[in-house]
C-alpha cells in the first residue's frame, strides 16, 4: 500500500477538525435566521415590504416604491389578482379620492368586491387606516398624484401639485412626497378626486420627466383626465369613462351601463368614480352583481394596465 505523506495527513485532519467545530457551532446557535425576505404572494394583497421602498433623494425619512430584488416591482407585487378566462369582456373599476372621508371611504373597502381598486388621496387624512383595510379587504391600493389643473388659479389640486412650469428639483420634492403618503400601492394616477382635469401630462417635456420617475419606482398608471396620453415607458391604462357622483344615482348607473357595453365591444373597459359618497358607493356594487348574467368579469385595474403575460 504506497504511503501516505505526512503533509497530507495532517491537511485533512484539519479539514476533519473544521467540519466537527462547525457542526457544533451549528448545533449551539441554532438555525440561522436568513435576511429578510418578500413574502409569498399568494391571492391577498401584502403588507409593505420594505424591500420594495428605498429612500427619497429629497428627505431621506421619505420612502418611496421601488423595485426589489430579483426584479421584483411594487405594481407586480401589490397587484390584486385577476380572475378572468381569456376571452372573457372585462370591466375594471377605480374609485378616487379614496381617504378625504373616512365613512364613504370605509363603505367602499367593505361594500364593494376586492375586483375594485381604490386610489388613495395623498392629501387625505385617513390614507393609512384606509389603506390596511383595504389590502385586508383584498382591494389593490393606488396613489393619486396632484397635477397642475385646468383652470388654475380658479382650480387647483394644491400647493403640492405637480406643475409643468416648475423646475425638475421643485417636483421632484413634489412627486415624492406624494408617493410617501403611503405605501404597498401597485400604481399611481392622474387623479386626488378632483372633477377638474390636469394639464400636467399635456406638456410633453413633463410626461417625458414623470415617466423616467415611475419607471424607476416600478408602479403602473391610471390616467382619467381627458385627452391625455401617459407618460412614455410607464404600464398604463386610461379610463374610458369617469363618474361624478354629484350627477346622481340614475346617471351614475347609465355610465356603468355604458361601461359594460364598451367592454362587450372591445374586450375590456375602465372607469373611474372620481369620488366616494355612500348613495354612489351602494349604486356601484347594486350593479357590480349584475356583471354575471352579462358575462363580463370584475377584475382589477392593474389586470388592464400591466402588459399581457406579466402578472
Amino acid at each position: 500500500m504506497p504511503r501516505v505523506p505526512p503533509s497530507l495527513k495532517l491537511f485533512w485532519g484539519c479539514v476533519a477538525a473544521v467540519v466537527v467545530i462547525g457542526v457544533a457551532v451549528l448545533q449551539y446557535l441554532g438555525p440561522i435566521k436568513s435576511v429578510p425576505a418578500l413574502a409569498a404572494r399568494g391571492n391577498g394583497i401584502p403588507v409593505p415590504s420594505p424591500m420594495l421602498q428605498a429612500a427619497s433623494s429629497v428627505d431621506p425619512a421619505w420612502k418611496i416604491p421601488h423595485p426589489g430584488p430579483y426584479g421584483v416591482t411594487p405594481m407586480h407585487y401589490y397587484a390584486a389578482r385577476a380572475t378572468a378566462a381569456a376571452d372573457e369582456p372585462r370591466v375594471a373599476i377605480m374609485i378616487a379620492g379614496i381617504g378625504y372621508a373616512l365613512t364613504p371611504s370605509l363603505a367602499a373597502v367593505h361594500n364593494l368586491p376586492p375586483q375594485i381598486s381604490l386610489a388613495l388621496s395623498p392629501y387625505a387624512p385617513h390614507d393609512e387606516t384606509i389603506a390596511a383595510a383595504a389590502r385586508a379587504a383584498g382591494h389593490e391600493t393606488i396613489i393619486g398624484l396632484p397635477m397642475q389643473v385646468d383652470g388654475e388659479p380658479t382650480f387647483t389640486a394644491g400647493d403640492d401639485a405637480l406643475r409643468a412650469g416648475s423646475a425638475a428639483p421643485h417636483n421632484l420634492k413634489r412627486l415624492d412626497w406624494a408617493l410617501s403618503r403611503a405605501a404597498g400601492y401597485a400604481g399611481v394616477t392622474d387623479t386626488i378626486g378632483l372633477t377638474v382635469p390636469e394639464l400636467f401630462l399635456k406638456h410633453q417635456h413633463a410626461a417625458a420627466w414623470l415617466g423616467g420617475q415611475l419607471a424607476k419606482a416600478g408602479v403602473f398608471m391610471i390616467i382619467a383626465s381627458p385627452n391625455v396620453t401617459p407618460p412614455p415607458g410607464v404600464a398604463s391604462s386610461i379610463a374610458d369613462i369617469v363618474i361624478d357622483p354629484d350627477t346622481g344615482i340614475a346617471a351614475e348607473t347609465a355610465d356603468l351601463n355604458r361601461l359594460g357595453t364598451i367592454a362587450l365591444a372591445h374586450g375590456h373597459a375602465l372607469g373611474v368614480l372620481d369620488r366616494p359618497t355612500g348613495p354612489a358607493i351602494a349604486a356601484l356594487a347594486a350593479w357590480c352583481k349584475s356583471l354575471g348574467a352579462a358575462h363580463i368579469a370584475l377584475v382589477p385595474v392593474s389586470a388592464l394596465a400591466l402588459p399581457a403575460g406579466s402578472r
